[in-house]
């Protein structure tokens, strides 16, 4: 599978810079990304209510189920220098029970991703969606119609 994380311009500019070298999904259901995305998966990174910016791979996963407060504050302190998240973020959100934290590597810009806008029209709001490897366009996929680098 391939993935579209959606996430905000200030993170996407830390993701780029290397700074942010980990995403972090706290949720209150179990929804994606949390146990369905895997070490050497792409990701293409597109900004909140922007285009797709970058792309990397994912380096490991950490999920998480059955938290507490207590534990989400533990994951913020575990997780700062790779997450960047700000204390707001886990105030909001620390009624959570599960969290996936995914670690990236290889991360590089693009101006443009895979066609998503089936599973966009799916659901409109979702903030991270997976696609085929087949919807795969960058030029290290060797999937079919894609030139090899």
């Amino acid at each position: 599978m391939i993935h579209i994380a959606v996430i905000r311009r200030r993170f996407v500019d830390l993701i780029l810079d290397g700074t942010k070298t980990a995403e972090l999904r706290l949720n209150r259901h179990r929804i994606v990304p949390h146990g369905r995305v895997f070490e050497q998966e792409r990701i293409y990174i597109k900004q909140v209510s922007g285009p797709i910016r970058a792309t990397a791979i994912v380096a490991r996963v950490e999920s998480y189920t059955d938290l507490t407060p207590d534990r989400i504050r533990e994951l913020e302190r575990d997780t700062h220098e790779a997450v960047r998240g700000y204390p707001e973020f886990f105030r909001e959100r620390e009624n959570a029970r599960y969290a996936s934290v995914i670690h990236l590597e290889h991360v590089e810009a693009c101006a443009h991703g895979p066609d998503f806008s089936v599973q966009r029209a799916a659901n409109p709001r979702a903030a991270w969606l997976m696609l085929p490897d087949s919807a795969c366009v960058h030029p290290a996929h060797a999937g079919p119609g894609v030139a090899s680098a």
